[in-house]
């Protein structure tokens, strides 16, 4: 693999971790109703969402650039 094909996806992963370790706010609240199922399945959609969303950070930035560019 080239060096800059190395690059490139230590840099995406890097960012994919950042955008997770940001989002883990968003269920550490259902932990302490983890015994009820609906409470859990709640979390487990949750954390599936936000780890999609935390694989799509590149285009989430790009989007909000041109929001920004559009005000």
């Amino acid at each position: 693999m080239s060096l800059e094909i190395s690059i490139a996806l230590f840099s995406y992963l890097l960012g994919v971790i950042v955008q997770w370790l940001g989002f883990r706010q968003k269920f550490q609240e259902f932990d302490e109703y983890t015994n009820f199922p609906i409470v859990w399945a709640a979390k487990v959609v949750t954390m599936i969402g936000c780890f999609i969303e935390a694989l799509t950070w590149p285009y989430s930035l790009i989007l909000d650039n041109e929001l920004i560019l559009e005000e």
